[in-house]
């Protein structure tokens, strides 16, 4: 890239930074859940009104897609989640949220507001881009996986590299960081219900109390857990137990729920059936009935490619100050639903930092830095001016 156009990308980053900060607030303040991100989208659509955008017909309902056209025959995605999570906010920040029970907790505020940043930076160079860009503002990351919906219907059709930001508390502001091969672990989810039956507390021999085999399990998973992180960082945690609602009243029935996460697909598995196999061995020889709901929808893990990040850490370290790139030590056991953007394509997800004493993602007290915004905005945008160096 000649100086030029360099000085025109960083004039035109600065110029957008006051709308783009507004945006990322105004949508902080009205989040939506998964699936349900019908304001975020029109916000979106709106800031990105008078572009040469080519716009897609909604694949999701809530999706919005749409593509500048570059010069070659290639085709890059760059990706934002909307979604918010259902978390009371404790800021006091004066554009909290206005709805009760739901926040923006994950900076998916901020990573949309970066891609439409983006998106209006490259919009003004649209003549030095040298493959087209497609721009995903993906609903339902948290919980459902809607990426892998999206990409199933054709949201990465045709495209050659997929790239991604996610706000990282703990980095400095505006920090980059990634790293070749994982970066996210997979992730399972699984429910176990025990079902005996119920009768008064003071004649246990009268039913059959689901809570201790429960109990049981929980201690069966436990030490899988041990067993697994030992070996090679898999991890198996039970989150909530649920069984009766009286001290004198033994339920018909107790619940389980937990997550599993793993850093190797084929891994997922064994661990399926290593936890089916514990909890059915906890209610062995009891008569109590086993019920297991497994979910694999997160079931691989981020996997960046060597060139792509090979080229987002050059581009990092030679435009953004000294300091600005950081090597990522080892995979988050955390998921992503990008992961599907990323199979059999060139890519990454890259963290930008929120400051190095941020409150953690999925903290009521969270909220994405707007001092990360520039950077955020400057790496994709040079991410797709130099997409044919792939």
């Amino acid at each position: 890239m000649n100086k030029n156009v360099l000085q025109l990308l960083r004039a035109r980053v600065r110029d957008v930074i006051p709308a783009v900060t507004e945006l990322r607030r105004r949508i902080h303040a009205h989040p939506e859940l998964a699936l349900q991100e019908t304001r975020t989208r029109a916000a979106v659509q709106q800031a990105l009104r008078g572009t040469g955008l080519e716009v897609w017909e909604p694949l999701l309902g809530t999706d919005f897609i749409g593509e500048l056209r570059g010069a070659g025959r290639g085709t890059i995605c760059l990706r934002a989640d909307m979604d918010a999570l259902p978390l009371e906010e404790k800021t006091a920040v004066p554009y909290r949220s206005s709805i009760p029970g739901r926040m923006h907790a994950c900076g998916h505020d901020g990573h949309t507001a970066v891609l439409v940043g983006a998106c209006l930076v490259l919009d003004a160079l649209r003549e030095h881009l040298p493959v087209s860009v497609r721009f995903v503002f993906q609903p339902g990351e948290e919980l459902v996986a809607a990426g892998a919906t999206l990409v199933q219907r054709g949201a990465c059709r045709g495209a050659d590299a997929a790239f991604a930001l996610h706000a990282e508390p703990g980095l400095p502001v505006g920090c980059l960081s990634a790293r070749e091969g994982t970066m996210n672990a997979a992730a399972d989810v699984f429910q176990v219900e025990f079902v005996g039956r119920g009768c008064h507390g003071a004649m246990p021999e009268k039913g059959l109390n689901p809570i201790p085999i429960a109990a049981d399990a929980v201690a069966r998973l436990y030490e899988l857990h041990k067993s697994a992180n030992g070996q090679d960082g898999s991890v198996v945690t039970v989150c909530a137990i649920r069984g009766g609602t009286n001290d004198n009243v033994i339920p018909d029935a107790a619940t389980i729920q937990g997550t599993v996460r793993y850093l190797v697909k084929e891994r997922g598995d064994e661990l399926q059936a290593s936890v089916q196999s514990a909890v059915t061995a906890a209610a062995e020889g009891t008569g109590a009935e086993v019920r297991i709901s497994y979910d694999r929808a997160y079931g691989i893990p981020v996997s960046n490619s060597r060139r792509a990040v090979r080229l987002v850490r050059a581009l990092a370290t030679e435009n953004l100050p000294a300091g600005s790139w950081r090597e990522t030590p080892k995979p988050s056991m955390g998921a992503e639903d990008f992961a599907f953007y990323l199979q059999g394509r060139e890519g990454a997800m890259i963290l930008l930092g929120m400051g190095e004493v941020a409150p953690p993602l999925h903290s009521s007290a969270f909220d994405f830095n707007d001092d990360a915004l520039p950077a955020g905005i400057l790496l994709l945008s040079l991410i797709a001016l130099h997409a044919d160096n792939l």
